[in-house]
């Protein structure tokens, strides 16, 4: 196990994996705009040695997530809700792009597969199981995904969704209706092999988790100038 509580490849450098757990502070609102992230602390809470937090932290400040002073040291730099829109517009349009490519390019048994898949996420919803709902709607996303074989496109949605707080989903009033309900125009599109529908509802579907990601930080009160 690693200092994070998490199995480790060797020669994996911890720093990436703790910056991810910094973002997913700040985007779910734990950490708010303003707020000063000390290392010491964040050593503790996370389980890790102070290092690899000073190098995620470092890191965080060139994604413009976390600001450095000389003298004061790191703190949050403010969420608005444009950036949360920001941010989900472009996961919307990759996710829809990859979707209507894959609309091309998908099997017989592909498309079981993800019926499959569906079928397992709407048992989790209605068994009020979170984490076997989160994993199907991975899992599903994740194959739509690799089916469009546009590993570029891929590579581009997977540095949006660093800033997806999926730790958070559970909270997210709303959520796990719409992992459940959004996917039924995906899929049909899918199956027809209609690639502008798919990529319609996919872009749909995305953008409405980031209106739901909006709701839920406008209500504790943590995007900046609101």
């Amino acid at each position: 196990m690693t200092e994070a509580g998490q199995a480790r490849q060797p020669g994996e450098r911890l720093s990436p994996r703790v910056a991810k757990q910094v973002r997913d502070l700040i985007m779910s609102g734990a950490v708010r705009g303003g707020e000063r992230l000390r290392t010491e602390h964040l050593a503790e809470q996370l389980g890790v040695s102070a290092t690899p937090v000073r190098e995620a932290l470092m890191s965080l400040t060139g994604e413009g997530m976390v600001e450095f002073r000389p003298g004061r040291g790191f703190s949050v730099v403010p969420v608005t809700r444009q950036d949360v829109t920001d941010l989900y517009d472009v996961q919307a349009y990759l996710s829809g792009e990859l979707a209507g490519r894959a609309a091309q390019r998908l099997t017989g048994a592909d498309l079981a597969g993800l019926l499959v898949l569906q079928e397992e996420l709407e048992r989790a919803v209605g068994a009020g199981d979170l984490d076997a709902t989160e994993r199907a709607d991975f899992e599903l996303h994740r194959r739509v995904n690799r089916a469009a074989a546009a590993p570029k496109l891929t590579w581009m949605l997977s540095l949006t969704l660093r800033y997806v707080p999926f730790t958070a989903y559970a909270e997210i009033p709303g959520w796990p209706l719409a992992a459940r309900d959004g996917h039924g125009p995906i899929l049909d599109a899918l199956r027809d092999g209609a690639s502008a529908a798919a990529c319609a509802a996919m872009s749909a579907h995305i953008r409405l988790a980031g209106v739901l990601l909006v709701d839920f930080l406008a209500a504790q009160g943590v995007l900046a100038g609101e």
